[in-house]
């Protein structure tokens, strides 16, 4: 099968226009070529799976556009609070499109977050679950510029819902309006929050001209069969950058179809229904996928079958013949029976589960980004052969490392035109990220190879300066530490420090959740585990300290560990000294 760019292969239809310049030119394109073309789906109550086509689409963005605009909100910061559903994102497409400014925010933020979230962003509206009425109407009066609550889901007594506005806004003159009104490709049209993981929460500015550029940089990097033949299922909180930025936009941008899953929770019983060829998760589930395929082959008392059909396998895909979806049919039926793509990004993935999966028939695809630049910076289409690297550039961006060190690790410094141009009303915080030369500062390091290949190092905040004025990245000794201590679920390398007979002595400390009681009890073999990977270690890198946890730690809405609260777990008498 022959693979290529999702651009190579739209270049006789969807772009043969020339390249998008807005989403609102997205949906133009995708009605006038393929009208009748099922582009998104999702379930109902009754776990049917609904439909909606290209002209579906096109109609319903139109029409809720139409109506917001008849409610007075053109030109208005407008926040979407709900769950993952066909009407999250026509409502993010409709306000982003011609009305105002979409925020898409964390429906799960505690209260005292989301109040700040919303007035940092000047919200005059909202767009809410009704089920978070009562959170919303709790907050409310702490928000001064909020004035108009919509319920995106079912009418609730004295709110407008978001079916009122589209009966509204299928008035043919009204949509008109909407259709005519001016859209500035360089005026902000979408607000993100970054996730927090090592700070507060910062506002990211896009304009349509970030978004349908970060739409072509998802075009160029993704492969596809020249038949086009895939559906994909949308996992991740919508109002993460990922999720509609980076999947949903390019997919209906190439007239691809996606099933929108409701929760997370949801998935595994989803994907039987769904049955998606490609799926886009974070490398934490894509490695419960794989040791959860391998508990339950044990289990079953059938991993020695599983491993002779992987030999097998292996040696007639060599001769082109591949049978592996047949041949593991099992293996492959809770995740609907067609996967065979897997597309993860956040975090280093582990070769092993990289190989795994592709003996089994899934090849996985990383992705790397960071919010402020669209997100998409790369993607790593050849794990198999290289699973560090997170790709080459973007053909549409340019990079740089900046102070780089003599192990030619720098900071990773990204330009072009879905890189944002600041932070919203925060030019002290925009100055410190972008230079002179529009170039945005990731804070990611990095080092990039001969082939342009670039290699994530870890984050330039989590670096532990020791007192000899060696760096260590935390984020090398995680990945060493997760691929020999398959037993940890979750773990944290930080600076702390650790008490003996009163004195406080500073070291490199790890924090580790695991589940399994009676392994969290066995100090003895974890001590011993510990040490075997500090001897592969440099002296000055290794753990001096360990915590052991028995809960979970505090993480994002994408299940990215929060590192700023980690000292939270820390025990600096209990823990183990090695």
């Amino acid at each position: 099968m022959r693979y290529k760019s999702e651009r190579q292969l739209q270049k006789k239809l969807l772009l043969k226009d020339g390249d998008y310049r807005s989403t609102k030119e997205v949906l133009e394109r995708i009605v006038k070529y393929i009208p009748d073309k099922n582009i998104l789906a999702e379930l109902d109550a009754q776990k049917n799976i609904v439909y909606h086509t290209a002209k579906d689409i096109y109609n319903d963005v139109e029409s809720l556009g139409a109506g917001l605009l008849d409610m007075g909100l053109h030109g208005k910061h407008i926040a979407i609070i709900a769950d993952n559903s066909y009407r999250y994102l026509i409502s993010d497409m409709a306000i982003s499109g011609g009305v105002g400014v979409v925020t898409p925010i964390d429906k799960d933020a505690p209260n005292d977050l989301m109040v700040t979230l919303l007035n940092k962003c000047d919200a005059d509206a909202v767009i809410i679950s009704a089920h978070l009425l009562n959170k919303i109407e709790s907050i409310k009066d702490l928000c001064p510029k909020l004035s108009t609550i919509i319920t995106i889901d079912k009418k609730v007594e004295g709110y407008p819902s978001l079916d009122e506005v589209l009966a509204v806004g299928r008035n043919l003159e009204l949509r008109q309006v909407y259709r005519n009104t001016p859209l500035d490709l360089d005026a902000p049209a979408k607000i993100l929050f970054t996730s927090g993981t090592t700070g507060a929460n910062k506002a990211v500015v896009f304009s349509q001209n970030n978004l349908a550029a970060n739409i072509l940089n998802a075009m160029d990097t993704i492969k596809a069969d020249e038949k086009g033949i895939n559906t994909s299922m949308s996992v991740l909180p919508m109002h993460h950058s990922t999720e509609i930025n980076t999947h949903i936009l390019p997919r209906i941008a190439c007239g691809r179809l996606t099933y929108i899953n409701d929760s997370i929770k949801n998935m595994m019983t989803n994907i039987k229904i769904f049955k998606p060829s490609v799926i886009t998760i974070v490398p934490m589930i894509a490695n419960a996928f794989y040791k959860n395929i391998w508990m339950n082959a044990t289990k079953l008392g059938k991993a020695d079958k599983l491993k002779k059909g992987i030999k097998l396998s292996n040696f007639l895909r060599k001769f082109g013949i591949d049978i592996t979806h047949k041949l593991f049919k099992d293996v492959f039926e809770p995740f609907g029976g067609n996967l065979n793509q897997i597309v993860s990004g956040g975090a280093m993935l582990s070769p092993e589960v990289v190989k795994g999966f592709n003996d089994l028939g899934v090849f996985i695809v990383n992705g790397y980004g960071i919010t402020e630049c669209g997100p998409l910076i790369s993607m790593n289409s050849d794990t198999l052969e290289e699973a560090y690297s997170v790709g080459c550039i973007s053909p549409n961006l340019e990079a740089k490392l900046v102070n780089i060190d003599l192990n030619d690790v720098g900071e990773l410094c990204v330009r072009g035109k879905s890189v944002t141009r600041g932070y919203y009303m925060d030019p002290e915080a925009t100055a410190t990220v972008l230079d002179n030369d529009g170039f945005f500062n990731t804070g990611d390091l990095a080092r990039i190879d001969d082939k342009g290949r670039i290699f994530i190092v870890g984050r330039k905040k989590n670096v532990i300066v020791l007192d000899n004025g060696k760096n260590v990245c935390p984020e090398e000794i995680e990945h060493e530490i997760q691929i020999n201590l398959d037993y940890c679920k979750e773990l944290v390398v930080y600076m702390g420090d650790y008490c003996v007979d009163g004195k406080t002595h500073p070291a490199i400390c790890l924090n580790i959740y695991i589940e399994d009681s009676a392994i969290r009890e066995d100090k003895a073999r974890i001590l011993n585990d510990i040490r075997n990977v500090n001897k592969k270690l440099s002296n000055y890198k290794r753990v001096n300290y360990v915590n052991i946890s028995d809960k979970e730690f505090e993480k994002t809405s994408t299940n990215k560990i929060k590192r700023c609260s980690i000292l939270e777990y820390h025990d600096s008498v209990n823990g183990i000294r090695i």
